[in-house]
C-alpha cells in the first residue's frame, strides 16, 4: 500500500499559476533581441543625434558588466575583438540566470524610456519619432511576455512579477489553487482558458470562458449541496439557488446588497452586453481593461463562493 499523506502531497505540491517565471524560452529572447535593434540600431549609433552616444550598447554593456561584477558579459563575445552590439546582444540571449537576462532587458528599456521622456531631448526624440517608437516597442514587450505566458510586465520603467501584485498573490493564484481540486476539474479548465485568450488578445472568448467557469463552480457547489439545479441552469438561476440556500446567510443580505449585485449583473453583464448573443454582424471592441477587470472579479467571486461553501 502507497499511502499519500500530508507530507507527501506538499512536497509534491504545485505552485497553481498561469503564469511562468523561471524559463525565459529562446524564441521570446529573439522577439526581444529585434526589440533592441528597433530601439538602438543593429551597431548601436541609433540614437546619435539625440544624446549624441556613438554606440548606445557601450553604454548598456558597461552598466551591465559593472552591475554584475564583471569585465564581460560574455566570454565567447568581448567587445574589445567583437564589439559591444555582440557583447550585449550574445551575453542577453546565452545568460543563463533568468534574473540577469531580465535585467539586460529593464535596463535597455528603462534607457530608452528616460530618453524618450526628457525634456532635454524633447525636440529631437518628437522629430524623430523616437518616443512613438518606444512606446510601440513596449507595448509589444508586453504582448511578447503574455504570448509566451510569462509572469512579468514592463511597467513604469521596471519589470514587474504579477505574482508580487496584490491582485495576482491574493485573489487569482489562491482561486487556481481551490480550482486545482478534483471536483472542479471542469471549472479549472475554463477559467485557464479564460487565461489564455486573454493573454492571445481574444477577449470575447476570454469573457465567454470566465462567465463558463463562474457558473461550474456554482453548479457543482449546488450539485455536492443536493440543491436541485437543472444542468442547463444559467448564471441568474445559480446564482438564486445560492442566495435561497443561505450560501450567504440571509440575515447578512441588506449587508451585501453590493456582493449580491456583482454575483447576478456583474460577471454575466460583462460577457452579455459585450460578448454574447445580438452582437449583430460588427462584434463589439473589448478593452484589454475591462477583460483583466472581469477576470479578476471571477476569480474572487470563486474564491468567495467556494469558501462560503466551507463554511456552511
Amino acid at each position: 500500500m502507497i499511502l499519500e499523506l500530508f507530507s507527501k502531497r506538499n512536497k509534491a505540491k504545485k505552485d497553481h499559476d498561469v503564469y511562468e517565471y523561471e524559463v525565459l524560452p529562446n524564441p521570446f529572447r529573439v522577439q526581444v533581441t529585434y526589440l533592441f535593434y528597433d530601439l538602438f540600431g543593429k551597431s548601436g549609433d541609433k540614437l546619435h543625434s539625440i544624446v549624441n552616444e556613438d554606440d548606445m550598447y557601450k553604454v548598456l554593456v558597461e552598466m551591465l558588466a559593472r552591475d554584475f561584477g564583471v569585465f564581460n558579459l560574455t566570454q565567447d563575445y568581448k567587445h574589445e575583438y567583437h564589439g559591444y552590439n555582440l557583447e550585449f546582444i550574445n551575453g542577453f540571449l546565452s545568460e543563463k540566470n533568468t534574473s540577469k537576462a531580465l535585467d539586460y532587458i529593464e535596463l535597455a528599456f528603462r534607457i530608452s524610456n528616460n530618453i524618450a521622456t526628457m525634456d532635454d531631448y524633447k525636440y529631437a526624440v518628437e522629430s524623430s519619432g523616437f518616443d512613438t517608437k518606444t512606446e510601440t516597442a513596449t507595448k509589444e514587450l508586453n504582448h511578447r511576455f503574455d504570448e509566451h505566458s510569462l509572469g512579468y510586465q514592463f511597467v513604469e520603467g521596471q519589470i514587474v512579477r504579477r505574482d508580487n501584485t496584490f491582485t495576482h498573490s491574493e485573489i487569482i493564484k489562491p482561486s487556481l489553487e481551490i480550482l486545482s481540486r478534483k471536483r472542479f476539474k471542469g471549472a479549472n479548465s475554463e477559467f485557464h482558458k479564460a487565461h489564455e485568450h486573454y493573454r492571445n488578445g481574444y477577449y470575447h472568448e476570454a469573457l465567454n470562458e470566465c462567465l463558463k467557469s463562474f457558473e461550474s463552480t456554482m453548479r457543482i457547489i449546488c450539485d455536492k449541496q443536493g440543491w436541485g439545479v437543472k444542468s442547463n441552469a444559467t448564471a441568474s438561476s445559480l446564482i438564486k439557488t445560492c442566495f435561497d440556500n443561505q450560501l450567504i446567510p440571509n440575515f447578512w443580505e441588506s449587508k451585501f446588497t453590493s456582493l449580491k449585485t456583482l454575483l447576478e449583473s456583474g460577471v454575466p453583464t460583462a460577457r452579455n452586453k459585450l460578448s454574447g448573443h445580438g452582437a449583430g454582424a460588427e462584434e463589439k471592441e473589448i478593452p484589454r481593461y475591462i477583460v483583466e477587470y472581469a477576470i479578476n472579479m471571477t476569480a474572487s467571486t470563486i474564491l468567495f463562493l467556494v469558501e462560503a461553501e466551507e463554511d456552511l
